[in-house]
């Protein structure tokens, strides 16, 4: 793959690109890679995965119950003699 990098004074992009104020009057790394290609309609159309019921598998019911107040009761145990 061809690149090309150049170190050079920012003043020079200041009319290319909105540079943050930090990098104005500075030396800075330019590097320029081309865009692979890709097929834009092919991603849009695609469905973005989701991560929901991923972790179905790991589930237990029975402690489901212990779930609700367990934060309030481990910073009792944690706090109670302070």
């Amino acid at each position: 793959m061809n690149f090309i990098r150049k170190v050079a004074n920012s003043n020079i992009l200041a009319d290319v690109i909105d540079l943050p104020e930090n990098l104005r009057n500075r030396e800075v790394e330019i590097l320029i890679f081309p865009l692979e290609n890709r097929n834009t309609k092919e991603s849009k159309d695609r469905k973005p995965k989701s991560a929901r019921g991923l972790l179905e598998k790991y589930k237990n019911v029975d402690l489901k119950n212990l779930e609700n107040g367990a934060w309030a009761r481990a910073v009792v145990d944690q706090y109670e003699n302070s």
